[in-house]
């Protein structure tokens, strides 16, 4: 996959089949929207997918949503997915400010686009004034195909990435992957945490994720850890340890099973596959400990299931 980090960077003289959009997630919708290009490269054109990054300011700004992926993570999927091209542009003002038909222009005399596949809710362009309505005019004019491609449904809703983002951030972590088609999950540098887990013999990892990651609602959570393309059976704790802490310092702390490894310093992935419990606290480090055990037990018999999807 060629990556570009505009529209004004692309060199490549070939015609191409487009779709735009945040991609937050990447899920089974937009997987819909790649599928329809994958199509049309049958026909000889180049696949293309543009995004956008967001300027610094909404990642430090709590009153921003946080994203279900970073960009690294969104980009990674992309490499992963097939895709030939992508283009991650940054949201400037200058971007921001582009009227529909002069962004539509820009795609066609920058990016050869001789078709576009978005979805039936694609906005575009100076306050969002652009919709379907007006590509389909465009199109006519311009001479440039346009597929327009329904919402996909889940139980009569709409998947999209603001549903996903809610059921992550109510701890709904079955349901938010269901709606994904893929499994949530967090990249993190292991770093050196209090050393509690193995005062308790059960020790743990702590990772550190981006400021622009979507965390889950604290709890315990079934999991595997993916270090140096192994994966690992674990059970992760999101949460603020309120048995030993009274302050709300969120830690990410995994249990991998059957693991004695020193992995400090490394980034590892840790996907999250079911909520098994809430946070609570504990009287004693005995109850902690009983607790842990169980959660232990919960989660081995939760991988002696042969068709849970690890990835």
């Amino acid at each position: 996959m060629k990556v570009f980090n505009s529209i004004d960077e692309f060199n490549l003289l070939v015609d191409t089949v487009v779709t735009i959009g945040k991609f937050d997630g990447l899920h089974r919708g937009h997987k819909i929207l790649c599928e329809n290009l994958f199509a049309m490269e049958k026909d000889g054109l180049t696949s293309v997918a543009i995004s956008f990054v967001d300027p610094p300011s909404n990642i430090v700004d709590d009153s921003k949503d946080k994203k279900i992926m970073t960009n690294d993570e969104r980009l990674l999927l992309f490499k992963e997915s097939g895709i030939s091209v992508f283009i991650e542009c940054p949201f400037d003002e200058k971007l921001m400010k582009t009227e529909p038909e002069d962004f539509i222009n820009m795609l066609i005399d920058r990016i050869n686009m001789k078709s576009l596949v978005v979805g039936s809710d694609f906005r575009f362009g100076y306050k969002g004034a652009g919709n379907v309505e007006l590509l389909r005019r465009l199109s006519e004019e311009k001479g440039f195909s346009l597929k327009v491609i329904e919402k996909l449904k889940e139980d009569n809703v709409d998947i999209s990435s603001t549903r996903i983002r809610d059921e992550i951030k109510n701890g709904n972590i079955t349901k938010a992957n269901q709606l994904m088609g893929r499994n949530y999950f967090i990249y993190g540098e292991v770093i050196h945490g209090r050393q509690i887990g193995k005062k308790l013999d059960f020790p743990t990892i702590n990772i550190r994720p981006s400021k622009e990651k979507l965390i889950p609602a604290n709890g315990v959570y079934i999991s595997v850890v993916i270090i140096d393309n192994h994966i690992y059976q674990g059970i992760t704790n999101v949460g603020t340890r309120p048995t030993f802490d009274d302050g709300n310092a969120l830690s990410i702390e995994t249990h991998i099973i059957d693991f004695d490894y020193d992995i400090y310093g490394k980034e590892v992935k840790v996907v999250f596959l079911e909520k098994i419990r809430d946070e609570i606290r504990f009287n004693s480090m005995f109850e902690l400990r009983n607790q842990l055990m169980k959660d232990k037990n919960a989660g081995i018999d939760f991988f002696s299931n042969e068709h849970v999807r690890l990835s």
